[in-house]
């Protein structure tokens, strides 16, 4: 594949941060304000959304879970809808009644995000049914975490869709953990995902660094090509790190030093940082450092200055 040109990182460096600063903000104005709803945050996993997102075609469909702010951004979402949402105002996506988990916009072919675990998946399967019997040249792309991964109506997913070969891509954000319990504590020993999707299930089947965006990008791409030429399902498995708590607001290194997590993870955290990668390549490929610093600041001050002028104005509905 060719090399990624420079606009393309750039189109990504701004949409990661854009979804880095509005979680951060949401986590903040969560905590200060006391919303009770339920909150899982994607800081972390932003590459991983952005990199699938520029990589597919914008006619094609996203379906999302629980942790979703990213994937309905990164799929071109309205950064206003979203806030109204979270904080339950009625011109919210879901007209407030949601919530955080509740995302919606036909406008950009971002089709739900549907916390219900592992459920994204058929229904998803169901639009991609529609996508071939329209003769459609687009795909259905469903996000499921590795817990969702784990959901027998997801191997019922990939065996029908297999079946009827239709135009899906499956992409796991594997950030090791379902809540809290580790792949250990859930799989059998030497438990391998390419057996199972690719020898048994016949799909195809590639694996990326979720936390580097020229390989989400790259492999979504090449994935894509491959379901729509073979016409089998595409399993598309990102190793991510999860920068919050299963649910809730805080993002801390009390959590990232936690008995569940693995050893050093925090460091792990810091170093595979979806942004400190992506202004690496960046730089690789002779972008000024001092004016990408520079850059860096304007493209948070805006989102912060959008979000905060969107958050000012919400009117939280009544129960």
């Amino acid at each position: 594949m060719r090399k990624i040109k420079i606009n393309i990182l750039l189109k990504a460096f701004k949409k990661i941060l854009e979804i880095r600063e509005t979680e951060l903000n949401i986590a903040t104005e969560f905590k200060k304000n006391k919303i009770f709803s339920f909150l899982h945050l994607c800081i972390g996993q932003e590459a991983s959304a952005v990199g699938v997102s520029l990589g597919s075609n914008e006619n094609d469909i996203f379906f999302g879970n629980h942790r979703s702010h990213g994937h309905y951004l990164a799929k071109g979402g309205d950064l206003k809808k979203l806030i109204f949402e979270v904080f339950g105002d009625i011109r919210g996506s879901c007209n407030g009644y949601g919530g955080s988990m509740h995302m919606i916009d036909h406008s950009v072919n971002f089709f739900g995000s549907i916390p219900i675990l592992g459920s994204s998946a058929p229904i998803a399967s169901g639009i991609s049914m529609a996508q071939k019997l329209n003769k459609s040249k687009n795909i259905t792309i469903v996000f499921v975490g590795d817990g969702s991964a784990e959901e027998g109506s997801f191997y019922e997913t990939i065996n029908m869709a297999g079946l009827y070969k239709l135009p899906l891509m499956v992409v796991i954000e594997d950030n090791r953990y379902a809540v809290e319990a580790d792949i250990k504590k859930r799989k059998v020993k030497n438990y391998n995902f390419r057996n199972i999707f690719q020898n048994g299930l016949q799909a195809h089947y590639l694996r990326a660094n979720g936390n580097n965006f020229v390989e989400v990008y790259k492999s979504t791409i090449l994935l894509r090509k491959k379901i729509l030429k073979n016409k089998k399902v595409g399993i598309l498995h990102l190793d991510c790190l999860r920068h919050a708590k299963h649910s809730g607001a805080n993002i801390n290194v009390v959590d990232q030093k936690s008995h569940y997590r693995y050893k050093n993870e925090y460091k792990e955290i810091i170093d595979n940082d979806p942004i400190k990668i992506i202004k690496k390549e960046m730089i690789r490929r002779k972008f000024n450092k001092i004016k990408l610093e520079i850059l860096e600041k304007k493209i948070r001050d805006k989102n912060n200055m959008l979000f905060y002028k969107t958050f000012n104005t919400i009117k939280i509905r009544s129960l």
